[in-house]
């Protein structure tokens, strides 16, 4: 099964944007650092994180910024 961020090898999405790198505001180098320490210490795995961020529904999935993909799942995935 597809999930939305699995585009590999499809076409029509145009050119790539150019993106900085590091972080654009602060809450995105938080919620790195959270998700980081969470799969650190055994909250949940970097598996799980990723299967929680690809189930978000495709029209959710592209109306949002990286980051906040991350803060969502992350925010699914903690008790």
């Amino acid at each position: 099964m597809a999930y939305a961020n699995d585009v590999g090898g499809m076409h029509g999405f145009g050119d790539l944007p150019e993106e900085g790198h590091g972080f654009e505001s602060v809450w995105e180098a938080q919620i790195f650092a959270l998700n980081q320490a969470c799969v650190a210490a055994g909250v949940y795995t970097l598996d799980e994180f990723r299967h929680v961020m690809e189930r978000i529904p495709p029209r959710e999935y592209y109306d949002m910024p990286y980051y906040e993909r991350w803060l969502t799942a992350v925010e699914r995935l903690l008790p």
